[in-house]
């Protein structure tokens, strides 16, 4: 049989197409994350630039740096002008450094980070092993506490996911009546000068590992709320700050398994009155059909810490496990869900 004689129909050439397509994905992320990483864009932000002006400043020859740059362009990242030289436009303008609709600690996490471990898949699904450890040699936190330059850019991963994808809750979720809201595992706080600037009489407390709140004071002063923020560094699988009466999880608990997360929810109890709510905001996966952003999110949490993302009744079961009953639940027009829940008395 000769393999290259045979015939196809319309439909069986488009699946092809359609399959080869997905197959070579991974190369053009990758093509995006070493032009971030050069710096690309950001010796563009002036005006166009040949690729030999482009090489030059690189330090890259110019026959290494031009295949680059034309794939790049066939998809539409950069754009080539009819005088053969490459300028920004809509799509790479989110590569550029220190802009507030940035998506460079994105690119560069998912290509220092997820690019890698995505390598490791097969053995991740066939073996209890974590991706991660195996790859890194190291636990997700460890690595980043002795990583700070990787460490940096999954903090403004965080950042960048947190205005794509966060905003949704203001428009679902009531803030009206909290007097001081604890985020827990907050980040830099940019979730909570959000909620902050949407809510002018409420008050804060950010809390997260003191690595990691060390980077929140230009965040909250920047966006002007750095006076109703106390930060405080800590651990939450030791204790949680008490004063607050609504304390905020979001995106926290995807990153532990059941045991952790249940410590976590019981240190937040710990704190609480009666009175108080907690509020988490996670991707909850729901039963039947799942969307290929959650899909791929859900196995790359396989990757990074062992485990998927979780069912609605996986986090209710959670919470009841520490001492909580949930009080609502509530879609948003994002990718997350929101639960709410109040402490069970022990009496």
């Amino acid at each position: 049989m000769n393999f290259y004689s045979q015939k196809t129909n319309r439909a069986e050439s488009q699946s092809a197409a359609t399959l080869l397509e997905m197959m070579y994905g991974f190369q053009i992320s990758q093509a995006i994350y070493v032009a971030t990483q050069l710096g690309i864009a950001d010796q563009l932000q002036n005006g166009s630039q040949s690729s030999d002006e482009l090489a030059q400043k690189l330090g890259i020859p110019r026959q290494r740096l031009e295949p680059l740059l034309r794939l790049l362009v066939s998809v539409g990242i950069f754009s080539e002008t009819q005088d053969n030289t490459f300028q920004l436009n809509a799509l790479s303008q989110h590569l550029l450094a220190g802009t507030t609709h940035s998506l460079r600690g994105t690119v560069l996490s998912m290509g220092a980070i997820l690019y890698p471990l995505w390598g490791h898949l097969l053995e991740g699904i066939q073996i209890e092993e974590i991706a991660f450890t195996k790859t890194f040699n190291s636990s997700l936190y460890t690595y980043l506490q002795h990583n700070p330059e990787t460490a940096t850019h999954f903090n403004e991963w965080m950042q960048e996911t947190t205005r794509e994808w966060l905003f949704p809750i203001l428009e679902t979720y009531d803030f009206s009546g909290v007097n001081t809201l604890v985020d827990v595992g907050g980040g830099t706080g940019s979730l909570i000068a959000i909620i902050l600037n949407a809510n002018p009489h409420m008050q804060a407390i950010l809390f997260d590992r003191e690595d990691v709140v060390q980077g929140a004071p230009p965040v909250l002063t920047e966006a002007g709320v750095a006076q109703r923020c106390q930060i405080i560094g800590g651990d939450f699988f030791q204790s949680i700050p008490s004063g607050g009466d609504l304390y905020l999880l979001s995106r926290v608990l995807l990153n532990w398994e059941d045991p952790q997360a249940i410590e976590i929810l019981k240190n937040c109890r710990q704190a609480m009155t009666l009175k108080d709510r907690l509020v988490i905001v996670d991707f909850m996966l729901s039963s039947g059909h799942t969307s290929p952003f959650l899909g791929m999110g859900s196995l790359s949490l396989l990757l990074l810490g062992g485990h998927c993302m979780r069912k609605e009744d996986e986090f209710e079961s959670l919470l009841s496990s520490a001492g909580f009953q949930v009080t609502h639940r509530i879609k948003t027009s994002g990718p997350v869900s929101i639960m709410e829940a109040q402490p069970v008395s022990y009496s």
